[in-house]
């Protein structure tokens, strides 16, 4: 069996996020030699770590390591810096080869992977249709070796569909909390006969904005078969009337007799944070172009995705730095992790489809 059927069995077991990552790491290890594992979820937006999960290490002195880690990552020149395998499409970064065989070249080597006896890492950008909703980290540490081409082919052979259960996982999360949310996602569960056995009223009213005639469209019963011939992570798309598209997601409910679970919501851009944009003021603009530079893209690359002068830009993110109070984009990826994003994740905040945060606390009341 190889690294994506197992990664399709993980799919189809369901769980929440703890649950999945858990269960990528065992299928993982059985592909991949390697000794630590850091597992992380990240907002699309701006690829900053939403939560982690580490599995082959002590967590005595996890939050030191993870402060030296991002304290690297957001001045942004290391080698294979997540952003940068990120924007640069690469998606796959191997630390050895990076440093022409020696890793210690790396600005992370002495504060983080000497400590490791790491020989080398190898850094995966999880990447579906278009978004980033993970990272994967994979240590080796001594005495094995080097990560081969052939290691490197199998994570990628993968590569999707650990990130379509990641976000399969933070969906089925978001129907159970789906209080602030702007249009929540809803559940079609499908008996194993392929007859519909229900609709939530949220799945009700992204059908009814499909066809609102009444009925079940057939892509529903479509993906349902796809997932009864083994497919535990079918999708589909297709075009709303009203513009935009409609996703659906399926895969198996728990128990051999309960059918297919499906999960239907509406297609979403990758946007900043209402919260963020809010704390600071953000125009429209700065806020499009406070994402972009989290996710590391360069002035020139700024320029290509939204159609506008680099003088434009330079006078954007002087505004922005001037509501944020900080002098560099490294300062400003920085600032916007530290006061808003760790403070979530130490409370053990649920990650969103859709970035940022689900909002317990609006669903708790």
């Amino acid at each position: 069996m190889d690294l994506l059927e197992r990664v399709r069995q993980v799919a189809a077991r369901g769980g929440d996020l703890s649950a999945v990552r858990a269960g990528l790491d065992r299928a993982l290890r059985t592909s991949v030699v390697y000794d630590v594992a850091a597992i992380s979820t990240v907002d699309p937006a701006t690829l900053l770590w939403t939560s982690c999960w580490v599995s082959g290490l002590s967590a005595d002195g996890e939050a030191e390591r993870e402060q030296v880690l991002y304290a690297l990552e957001f001045a942004g020149d290391d080698l294979n810096s997540y952003t940068g395998l990120a924007s640069s499409g690469r998606l796959v970064g191997r630390l050895h080869q990076a440093s022409g065989g020696d890793v210690r070249r790396a600005k992370r080597w002495p504060a983080l992977l000497s400590q490791l006896a790491v020989t080398d890492e190898m850094r995966v950008i999880l990447t579906s249709r278009d978004m980033v909703w993970g990272t994967l980290t994979l240590y080796r540490r001594a005495p094995h070796p080097p990560y081969t081409e052939r290691d490197e082919a199998v994570v990628r052979s993968a590569l999707t569909a650990m990130a379509d259960v990641f976000r399969l996982a933070m969906l089925r999360a978001a129907l159970e909390m789906p209080t602030g949310l702007e249009r929540p996602p809803g559940m079609v569960v499908v008996s194993p006969s392929g007859e519909i056995a229900a609709v939530s009223d949220s799945a009700r009213t992204w059908l009814d904005a499909v066809d609102d005639r009444g009925r079940i469209p057939s892509v529903v019963r479509a993906i349902a078969a796809a997932v009864a011939a083994g497919d535990s992570l079918a999708h589909a798309a297709f075009p709303a009337p009203e513009g935009g598209w409609v996703m659906l997601h399926a895969s198996p409910m728990a128990g051999q007799a309960a059918g297919v679970g499906i999960i239907i919501e509406g297609a979403q851009p990758a946007r900043l944070s209402e919260v963020i944009a809010g704390a600071y003021g953000f125009t429209p603009r700065e806020r499009e172009i406070t994402a972009l530079t989290a996710q590391g893209r360069s002035t020139k690359q700024i320029v290509l995705a939204l159609g506008i002068s680099p003088f434009t830009i330079q006078d954007h993110l002087k505004a922005v730095f001037a509501k944020v109070g900080v002098q560099s984009r490294a300062e400003l990826v920085a600032t916007l992790y530290v006061q808003h994003y760790a403070p979530r994740r130490a409370a053990g905040a649920t990650p969103s489809p859709y970035g940022w945060y689900l909002d317990h606390y609006a669903a708790a009341s």
